[in-house]
């Protein structure tokens, strides 16, 4: 699921610790998801991170469905 990024989520992320990155999720296997899921979008935290392709501020975030915390 994609999300704008705005500056609220950015805010209430870092205030509650909050994760949802592949490598934070049940599901990651070292280099790819259990489910197969492509995980373009959803390695980033923080989730301000600049893009290592354009060094910019994305606009976007991704969530995915089956994230669950370990």
């Amino acid at each position: 699921m994609r999300f704008p990024l705005t500056d609220l989520l950015i805010e209430e992320a870092k205030k509650f610790e909050l994760r949802s990155a592949c490598g934070d999720c049940f599901y990651w296997r070292t280099s790819h998801c259990a489910h197969d899921w492509p995980d373009e979008g959803q390695r980033r935290w923080p989730l301000d991170a600049p893009d290592p392709v354009t060094g910019e501020r994305p606009t976007e975030v991704a969530f995915c469905k089956e994230f669950e915390l370990r």
